[in-house]
């Protein structure tokens, strides 16, 4: 069944002409770019998008947390985060929109990943909060790729320029973030099982709810699954595929106006009975109590 939904969904366009696979503009250029009402609204990516704010403050809200964010605040959302601009206070800022691919590839297509860039893109936290010195290494890189993106250049130079600075932005946030956590081999075998699982989890959450599914499927024993599950997100395997899809539960109730039925055998649920059971557990109110809590609308 089509949903009806009130969230604008987003596709990756970066102008024909240069085919850079990462676009960089200011939030000024932004705000130009679609008329007011238009970030009025939610927003829903296939892309990443990487928000700075420089001056000013802002509160951007991502899947359902409020996010303060002040000069020094940086904002990472990942494809399928349903999003929301503030603008009614004034403040000025970078935003970049880039797939992963953009940054974790060379020019010819090799894999640049060495330093496990992409498992720490997936690890980080949306909300990052710089100090003085670390704030202005990130504008720094944010200026000097804005800079590389006008040259005259060929397109496969500027974006390898850009290319280069990205990758070391993002890594930078993400040691930064790291600093006080205990450290992690970024080869160990559980922790490789939980990006597995995570991985497959994205693809089969809405028809697979069972840890045994999960463990078969990667050639785990169900005990190996959740050990790898607690080191990767601090908890066992089925509250993790459970946290998973209500947050899918909680987009669809509060951004679409698709009836609880609907939405039950949307998310795998062979009874709506089921699923309101389930809802409740992992929320705490029912499916229609949540929905008119967030004034999302009616079908």
């Amino acid at each position: 069944m089509a949903s009806k939904s009130n969230i604008v969904q987003l596709g990756f366009k970066p102008p024909q002409e240069d085919r850079l696979g990462i676009e960089l503009m200011s939030i000024d250029e932004l705000k130009r770019r679609a008329p007011p009402e238009h970030f009025l609204r939610l927003q829903r990516a296939d892309f990443f998008r990487l928000i700075g704010v420089l001056s000013g403050h802002t509160d951007i809200m991502v899947d359902f947390t409020t996010h303060c964010a002040r000069q020094g605040s940086w904002l990472l959302i990942r494809p399928g985060q349903v999003m929301r601009y503030d603008f009614s206070k004034p403040w000025t800022g970078w935003m970049a929109a880039l797939r992963p691919e953009s940054v974790f590839t060379g020019p010819r297509g090799a894999s640049t990943d060495e330093l496990g860039l992409v498992r720490r893109l997936e690890d980080m936290a949306c909300h990052s909060t710089l100090n003085t010195t670390q704030h202005a290494a990130v504008c720094s890189a944010f200026d000097l790729m804005f800079a590389d993106s006008q040259l005259t250049a060929g397109v496969e130079v500027r974006n390898e320029l850009m290319r280069l600075q990205m990758a070391s932005s993002l890594l930078h946030l993400s040691v930064w973030q790291s600093m006080d956590a205990a450290p992690q081999s970024p080869s160990s075998p559980t922790l490789t099982h939980f990006k597995r699982f995570r991985q497959a989890l994205e693809l089969e959450f809405c028809r697979q709810h069972q840890v045994q599914h999960y463990a078969n499927s990667l050639e785990l024993s169900e005990k190996s699954l959740t050990r790898a599950s607690l080191a990767g997100s601090g908890m066992p395997a089925k509250a993790y595929i459970a946290q998973r899809l209500g947050l899918e539960a909680k987009r669809l109730l509060a951004h679409t106006v698709l009836p609880v039925q609907a939405i039950a055998d949307q998310l795998g649920f062979d009874e709506a009975t089921n699923f309101v059971k389930f809802f409740r557990k992992e929320v705490g109110i029912t499916p229609l109590a949540f929905r008119k809590q967030n004034n999302a609308p009616q079908p």
